[in-house]
């Protein structure tokens, strides 16, 4: 049997739409979100918010009982990520609230007045899937290790 590989890059979406409930007094009016991938203006902004935010995941997951934080994250998928926002949030409300302005656009105020949590996490995986964050930092990890070979003085 002949195993296909899919080219991730044309069939990966660069748009994701997420809906949610905006409560307005009494009536609660449906809004949808559109989520595109970051430019690379956006994308520096983007990753540096998301780097502040990882590194205050080993101080979370100690608190969570996870003995050894490091090894723990080395290994995260995005599913175990995505359930750790909650406890994420306790520690990291406003970075991981200005992830979420940077990755959709969103005013910052517009996300603390009508995002739920449940939504809050369709939005950040909208983010990591639209930006391919896990096979970018993969890559970027085997750059490294490339300019390293090429390079072993540094």
């Amino acid at each position: 049997m002949i195993k296909e590989e899919i080219d991730l890059s044309k069939t990966l979406s660069r748009i994701k739409k997420v809906d949610i409930e905006v409560i307005k007094g009494d009536e609660i009016k449906k809004e949808t979100i559109i989520i595109k991938k970051a430019a690379l203006g956006q994308w520096k902004m983007l990753t540096s918010s998301i780097k502040k935010l990882f590194e205050m995941l080993p101080e979370m997951l100690k608190a969570k009982g996870i003995d050894n934080p490091q090894k723990y994250i080395e290994q995260i998928e995005i599913e175990d990520l995505l359930q750790l926002i909650p406890d994420l949030l306790e520690f990291a409300t406003d970075e991981f609230i200005n992830v979420l302005a940077i990755g959709t656009g969103l005013d910052v105020n517009y996300i603390e007045e009508n995002v739920g949590l449940d939504e809050a996490i369709e939005l950040a995986e909208a983010i990591i899937e639209v930006n391919n964050l896990f096979q970018v930092v993969e890559k970027g990890k085997n750059l490294m290790g490339l300019w390293r070979t090429v390079n072993p003085q540094r």
